[in-house]
């Protein structure tokens, strides 16, 4: 675009338009009158109609107008001043002038003989013929007797009387001269004409300019707008390809994180157990230890492989559960059936069950094997977190305020509590306690046992709540209490 394209270019204004049609209108209307006054200055003056039009326009103004204070005297003074004639008389049916411009002429009668027959016939008449007595017009005399006059006569059927016009030939024969070629009031209408059409003209032109810099601007413009339409629509693609790459980024940077932690994860707590039982089976091949050594080795290497096929037994889970889903069979059981699965599962755990409970022996609907494990988890993850007490128990209410719940909470439920004597959960750790490899840093354990556990939660569509002290920790399961019988298999 050019430098004044900041500027907006607006649609032409219709009063362009309406100006140039007034301007065109008022050219034409000039031209016309103009011709017109023309072709009436070309007529020869003293002949023909124009006599005849002037002494029509007399009568006509004079049967028009008022009588004036002083009667009819009056009133053709007043003719004489507007129409610009020498002389002007009203002739009554007998042929006397009644009245007339020049008091001179006023109680005579008509003395030619044409003017008489006319007056007589109710005709037009006009002759030149010299007047046989002074004329005195104003206090002026204007005509001595023997001056020739234009008179012309102009019947008034109203009264049947007459007007009488007189004209100074010297003054006839001026006009004629000066009404020879081109009038200057032709020439002035002429100009008027081609000044107003010029402007027309102009005022169409600039229209039109101003119309195809209109449209030329619209097709500019539209094309500006499609190009920013293209342009957002480039800058939406590539912010959406920005925030892709940051997600990728951020997901790549995660899984860099998760594999480095877990690799040093790996590297401490497998070579750990591993150690201890390569060092114990070197002991253990020495001949010189004493029973009580030997069987306090044995014992520790049997309590480092538990912890090391728990370890594996974390990292197989996940591996299978990320990779394949949770395989589950959700259905209304017994809850006495499900204490018997939990204490199976957890032989090194007591378990108690509240006696309102037992009492109302509810149906649950859930999966017992998943209950069971899940609840093998947090106890096994108790213990690996420094706790020595750990005990189940089932009951019917929920913590009033538990610091922190996954899973979504069933409306009629069941309650298992695995409660510790360990360290508990630092408060700042709490919040991530259940992602993938996250872990305190002052404990032992992959970071993938609450992991699983949250994992185990969603599948049995439960909930899990934590409350947390120095003095322990306790892990509050609800599961499904049922109300109406269900039964289905589900994979997660």
């Amino acid at each position: 675009m050019d430098a004044h394209s900041d500027r907006r270019v607006g649609r032409p204004s219709p009063w362009w338009a309406i100006l140039a049609a007034l301007c065109a209108a008022g050219s034409i209307a000039a031209a016309i009158w103009a011709v017109q006054f023309q072709r009436a200055s070309d007529r020869p003056v003293g002949e023909g109609e124009l006599f005849v039009d002037e002494a029509r326009s007399v009568v006509d103004r004079l049967v028009a107008m008022p009588m004036g204070r002083d009667g009819l005297g009056d009133t053709v003074r007043h003719l004489r001043n507007d129409l610009a004639i020498e002389a002007v008389a009203v002739v009554g049916p007998d042929g006397v002038i009644d009245a007339s411009s020049a008091p001179a002429m006023e109680g005579r009668a008509l003395e030619s003989s044409l003017l008489a027959r006319a007056l007589d016939g109710g005709t037009f008449a006009a002759e030149a013929t010299p007047l046989p007595f002074p004329v005195t017009i104003d206090g002026v005399e204007e005509w001595v007797a023997g001056d020739v006059l234009y008179q012309v006569i102009q019947p008034i059927a109203a009264t049947n009387g007459a007007v009488l016009l007189l004209y100074d030939v010297s003054e006839l024969l001026e006009r004629r001269g000066r009404a020879a070629g081109i009038q200057p009031e032709t020439v002035q209408a002429l100009a008027a004409a081609a000044i107003l059409g010029g402007l027309a003209m102009l005022m169409v032109l600039g229209r039109s300019l101003a119309g195809r810099r209109f449209r030329e601007y619209e097709i500019e413009a539209g094309f500006l707008r499609t190009q920013a339409a293209q342009l957002e629509e480039h800058n939406r693609e590539l912010e959406l390809a920005r925030q892709q790459a940051e997600r990728a980024l951020s997901l790549a940077e995660e899984k860099n994180r998760i594999r480095s932690e877990f690799v040093m994860m790996i590297n401490h707590e497998l070579r750990t157990p591993l150690t201890s039982l390569v060092s114990g089976a070197q002991l253990l091949q020495s001949d010189e230890l004493p029973d009580s050594i030997a069987s306090s080795i044995v014992a520790d290497m049997i309590e480092d492989g538990r912890r090391l096929e728990e370890m594996i037994r974390q990292i197989l889970d996940v591996a299978r559960i990320e990779n394949r889903g949770l395989w589950y069979e959700l259905h209304d059981v017994a809850a006495i059936a499900l204490y018997d699965q939990i204490e199976r599962e957890l032989p090194r755990t007591p378990v108690t069950v509240a006696e309102e409970v037992l009492a109302l022996g509810p149906m649950v609907h859930t999966d017992p094997q998943t209950v069971a494990a899940l609840l093998r988890s947090l106890a096994e993850n108790a213990r690996s977190h420094g706790a020595r007490n750990v005990a189940v128990t089932v009951s019917d209410r929920p913590e009033s305020l538990p610091m922190l719940e996954v899973g979504t909470r069933p409306q009629h439920a069941l309650y298992l509590t695995v409660a510790d004597d360990g360290p508990g959960i630092r408060p700042d750790f709490l919040p991530r306690a259940f992602e993938k490899f996250e872990k305190d840093s002052f404990s032992s354990g992959t970071g993938l046992g609450l992991y699983v556990a949250k994992l185990m939660v969603e599948a049995i569509e439960g909930s899990l709540t934590v409350s947390t002290s120095e003095a322990g920790t306790r892990m509050t399961l609800a599961i499904p209490v049922v109300t109406e019988a269900t039964d289905g298999e589900v994979a997660a």
